[in-house]
C-alpha cells in the first residue's frame, strides 16, 4: 500500500467526528491527502491552508501565516495536521489556534515524529531533508520526545484523547531505516472535551 494511503487510512481511522463535517488540513501541499482523508472520514466539505499556496491543488486552499487561521470559531469538526509541526516555527501556536477554531466537540488529528535518542533525530533529519527538497519547504529538524509532544498539546489547551504508535508508514525496505517507532498518530481534543 503506498504510504499516502496509509496515512489517510490511519487518520482518518481516528476522525470519526468527520462524519458528514467540515474538515480542515493545516499544511495541505497540493491537497491530495486532505481530500483522501475526507473522503475516508466522510467529511461533506474540506478545505486546506498552507504557508506555500500551489497552484493546482485538490481542496480549496487559503494562504495562512503558519499562526493564525483566517476562520471564526468553532469552525471545524476535524483538523488535520500531518507532518506539519515539526516545521513550524512556533508549533504549539499552530496548535493552539486549531483549537481554536476547532467545534467544542472537534478533534485534531496529528501525523509526525517522535524523536526517541540522537539515531531517531539524525534519520528523521536526513528523511525530511529529502522528502522536501525538491518543494522548498524549510527543514528546521525540531523533533520532539513523546513527553515534549504532551507538553506542547497541554500547553495549547487540549489534549491526548488517542495515541497510535508505532505508526507504520513505510514498506519495507524502507520501514527498515525510517522505523515505524518514530512515527505516531495523536488525536487531540479540547482540554475540557470528555475522552474517549
Amino acid at each position: 500500500m503506498p504510504r499516502v494511503e496509509r496515512i489517510a487510512r490511519g487518520m482518518a481511522s481516528l476522525a470519526d467526528g468527520a462524519r458528514g463535517g467540515k474538515m480542515l488540513d493545516i499544511g495541505c501541499g497540493n491537497g491530495l491527502l486532505a481530500r483522501r482523508i475526507a473522503e475516508l472520514a466522510g467529511a461533506d466539505t474540506v478545505r486546506g491552508v498552507d504557508v506555500m499556496v500551489r497552484d493546482d491543488t485538490s481542496v480549496p486552499v487559503a494562504s495562512y501565516d503558519g499562526k493564525h487561521l483566517p476562520f471564526d470559531d468553532g469552525s471545524y469538526d476535524v483538523i488535520t495536521i500531518c507532518d506539519v509541526l515539526h516545521h513550524a516555527d512556533d508549533p504549539q501556536a499552530v496548535v493552539r489556534d486549531a483549537i481554536r477554531v476547532l467545534a467544542k466537540t472537534g478533534q485534531i488529528i496529528i501525523k509526525d515524529h517522535f524523536r526517541l535518542g540522537a539515531v531517531s533525530n539524525a534519520v528523521l533529519l536526513a528523511m525530511d531533508m529529502l522528502g522536501n527538497y525538491s518543494t522548498g519547504v524549510l527543514v528546521r529538524g525540531t523533533y520532539l520526545s513523546p513527553p515534549q509532544w504532551v507538553d506542547l498539546v497541554t500547553a495549547a489547551g487540549g489534549k491526548v484523547d488517542k495515541l497510535v504508535w508505532p505508526f507504520e508508514v513505510h514498506g519495507l525496505p524502507w520501514r527498515i531505516v525510517t522505523r515505524s517507532e518514530y512515527q505516531f498518530l495523536m488525536r487531540v481534543v479540547p482540554a475540557g472535551a470528555a475522552t474517549t
